[in-house]
């Protein structure tokens, strides 16, 4: 479809007015109306194994918001849960703007994280059977000179990952430091044994001493584990200390805990000792032990806690830590382990009966109770072509794929809604020209566009001929009323005949009615007239030119040069009045009459 411009055959082609009178031409063109039907329903929802293993179950029971719902509880991929017959019927001439799809979808009987294996310490970690798995390794380490850093970690020879690490102290002097090391299901499974390998960067030891404590957590997100982590530390002696920043927490999310200060308790105790902080903040806690180098400093180790708090309800937390002695420097890390999700995997949409286009799948969870999500809108046409008859033909839908971690994913309603614009004759508004000084400006208006790439403005000297003088871009599509203008700064001596050609964004063009303007190089219009003050002069040009005022006695009451672009006259502290204005070029005098009227309005 296009803009194609029609002078309509029962109208007067144009009006031919002199000088710098308004002269108007009428012509038609398409505009889009945007609209839309739907949402519409399916008439048949099916199991397309074109992606996942896992069929849905009653698949066909997404046709409607009933609560009987298409489920699926088996982890991973699910098969495309396809819909089709909307029942679209949408009447020529038309086109597509976009298309959205909604889908009424839910999780249910959903575990909430859980502590599947306790704290220990050590490098040793038996892991138990259980779903969605995530093994957490922390580590804590003091050192007198500089910190050591742990540039990788296995368990059972597969590798973890780092979630987080802080390092505080002084720069040469003593560091206390926190590093958690996170691994999931998979790896778990595929583990040789139960033994954690740090690999750890250079550093130089003086009085290290180090700690690990390590749990399992099960129910965890496999795709995103840890959804939130700060980290904090300090040279102080802050006590309690908190972490900086608070944590996100999420619906049945566990949140972490792990501090360390570089010092020991008071009173002091040995190696291995417990008791060396005080549970804030509602936390459960892990590890409890203070740690040291017992051949270089027996008694002036490090401490480590490790705690974890179970989220009935998201919200944050910024969790505080007592330590039961005097604090040297600190470290905290907080973070946040989520549930595992019901994911989107897919969606997208059917055309001729075959799942095409752009992925449209959301990254949010899906809900515990019904609730529609919505893909696309009135301008997402999913990376693809459409027709009046894709979207008009009973193979015409929207396909949905879950990834499937915790509990069972519903389905409960799949609908579609078709935004479209039609095209109607509409009128362009007016196309109008006037001498303004030593040049020409052309105005015109349109109510509605479709496709429109530029407007051309044509000029020619006999009505017959003519060749573009000026180019405006269009908006392209529009069903508001939108201005334009443009100024011929070289019109011809005489009349002027112009055209305004219209271009499609295909290429396609048609033309306007012919306007004209006689030019007269000594006509002198001042306006606005009456004016409250500010007079402009049109047709002047104002380089070397002066502008003389006289009052009704023909006595000079203003002298100026005209220096401005726009030459302008100000008479607001004259009285009312009618006045005569001169102007001087250096040869020759042009007058003008104007009155001065105050409170116009």
């Amino acid at each position: 479809m296009n803009s194609r411009l029609h002078l309509p055959l029962n109208r007067t082609a144009g009006y031919l007015l002199l000088g710098s009178l308004l002269v108007c031409g009428l012509f038609s063109a398409t505009v889009a109306h945007g609209q839309s039907v739907g949402p519409n329903s399916p008439a048949t929802a099916v199991n397309d194994a074109g992606i996942g293993s896992n069929a849905w179950t009653n698949p066909g029971n997404a046709l409607s918001s009933d609560n009987a719902r298409a489920t699926l509880s088996t982890k991973g991929v699910t098969n495309y849960l396809q819909a089709s017959q909307f029942g679209f019927g949408i009447s020529s001439p038309a086109g597509i703007s976009g298309i959205q799809v909604d889908v009424e979808r839910s999780a249910s009987a959903v575990n909430n994280v859980a502590l599947l294996d306790a704290w220990a310490t050590g490098l040793t970690r038996t892991v138990s059977a259980g779903i969605n798995r995530c093994l957490v390794v922390t580590y804590a380490q003091e050192n007198g000179n500089g910190s050591r850093d742990i540039t990788a970690m296995t368990y059972g020879g597969r590798a973890m990952t780092q979630m987080v690490e802080i390092a505080s102290g002084t720069p040469g002097g003593f560091h206390a430091r926190l590093e958690v090391w996170v691994l999931l299901d998979a790896d778990i499974a595929l583990a040789s044994g139960t033994t954690i390998v740090p690999t750890y960067g250079a550093y130089t030891p003086q009085e290290y001493c180090e700690a690990f404590s390590a749990a399992v957590f099960q129910h965890v997100d496999q795709l995103n584990p840890v959804s939130s982590q700060q980290a904090s530390g300090a040279v102080a002696t802050t006590n309690p200390h908190q972490l900086g920043s608070a944590i996100g927490t999420q619906d049945g999310s566990m949140a972490l805990n792990i501090a360390t200060s570089g010092n020991n308790t008071t009173p002091g105790i040995t190696n291995g000792g417990t008791d060396t902080y005080t549970i804030n903040s509602g936390y459960t806690e892990g590890t409890d032990l203070y740690f040291a180098n017992t051949v270089d400093a027996p008694t002036s180790g490090a401490c480590i806690q490790t705690a974890h708090k179970a989220i009935t309800t998201g919200g944050t937390e910024q969790p505080s830590c007592t330590f039961n002695g005097s604090v040297n420097r600190w470290a905290m890390i907080g973070l946040t382990l989520q549930r595992a999700r019901e994911l989107d995997h897919a969606v997208r949409l059917v055309k001729g009966g075959v799942i095409a286009g752009n992925n449209l799948a959301s990254a949010s969870a899906w809900p515990t109770s019904d609730a529609y999500a919505t893909y696309g809108g009135a301008t997402e046409l999913w990376g693809q072509a459409w027709n009046l008859a894709d979207v008009n033909a009973s193979n015409f839908g929207a396909a949905l794929a879950a990834r499937v971690q915790n509990g069972t994913a519903r389905v409960d309603h799949m609908r579609i809604t078709v935004f479209y614009y039609s095209t109607l004759p509409v009128e362009l508004l007016y196309f109008r020209a006037w001498q303004e000084g030593q040049r020409v400006r052309l105005d015109w208006a349109t109510a509605s566009e479709l496709g429109n790439d530029r407007f051309e403005v044509l000029r020619g000297t006999d009505g017959q001929s003519f060749s573009q003088v000026l180019s405006v871009p269009g908006t392209g599509n529009s069903n508001t009323l939108i201005e334009y203008s443009a100024i011929d700064h070289h019109p011809l001596p005489g009349t002027n005949y112009y055209r305004l050609k219209q271009v499609d964004t295909d290429g396609t063009s048609s033309s306007s009615s012919i306007v004209a303007v006689t030019f007269d190089t000594m006509m002198l219009v001042p306006y606005p007239n009456p004016t409250e003050g500010m007079l402009h002069l049109s047709g002047m040009a104002p380089e070397g030119q002066e502008v003389t005022v006289l009052n009704h006695a023909m006595q000079v009451v203003m002298k100026a040069p005209l220096t401005a672009e726009d030459p302008i006259v100000n008479l607001e502290g004259l009285p009312d009045g009618t006045y005569t204005i001169l102007v001087f070029d250096g040869q020759d005098w042009t007058a003008a009459r104007a009155v001065k009227q105050s409170s116009m309005r």
